[in-house]
């Protein structure tokens, strides 16, 4: 059976998944979204990222262990992040030395589809809306989990890369929190295109 590719993302109301400079305060992770965060991380294999929050990631979660001030949430999370195995996906990356990271610098469908095939749990993108842009045009992500945030941002970077051809989506799955969060999950279905229609991004 094959492993799904999932891109998971905090979002604001107008549809923005981090601010003009990346910016991402206004994400709420208060104890009841993050539990249900850290119950659907059991399902997940490989984490994925693109070039900026891998960046992010890789020079933050491997100083945990050391930090006296860290949570007990962030040890237990920076337990699970360095043992999972990693995927950065960037063109412009010569290399990727965090602990049980590949890089991926092209053929990104072939590479992707690859890790699908392979047997484990799921593939989950974190964040990284460039790199869910390049992804979407490829056909390569079949479901979008959204926790979408009572915000209004005004610009950044858009989870949905505008003038995309439509695809459908199917609800799978909603949930409200008391933080005024709600949680959405869509599979996508849709014509396949193969890398060679589909122009190359940086993420």
């Amino acid at each position: 059976m094959t492993r799904k590719l999932v891109s998971f993302v905090h979002l604001t109301l107008d549809g923005y998944a981090c601010g003009p400079h990346g910016e991402l305060e206004w994400a709420n992770v208060e104890p009841e979204i993050a539990a249900d965060v850290d119950a659907r991380l059991k399902a997940v294999g490989t984490a994925v990222y693109g070039r900026e929050v891998y960046g992010m990631m890789a020079g933050y979660w491997p100083t945990v262990r050391a930090n006296p001030d860290s949570s007990e949430h962030d040890r237990s999370h920076m337990a699970w992040v360095e043992a999972i195995p990693k995927v950065v996906i960037s063109r412009s990356l010569d290399r990727a030395d965090w602990n049980n990271t590949t890089l991926i610098r092209e053929h990104v469908a072939e590479q992707v589809n690859a890790l699908k095939a392979q047997p484990g749990g799921d593939l989950m993108v974190f964040g990284s809306p460039r790199l869910v842009h390049l992804l979407a045009r490829l056909s390569l992500i079949d479901e979008y989990l959204i926790y979408l945030n009572p915000a209004l941002l005004g610009g950044g970077t858009p989870l949905f890369e505008p003038g995309q051809p439509p695809f459908p989506l199917t609800l799978l799955e909603s949930r409200a929190f008391g933080a005024g969060v709600v949680v959405l999950r869509y599979g996508v279905s849709g014509n396949s295109i193969s890398e060679n229609s589909a122009p190359e991004a940086q993420p």
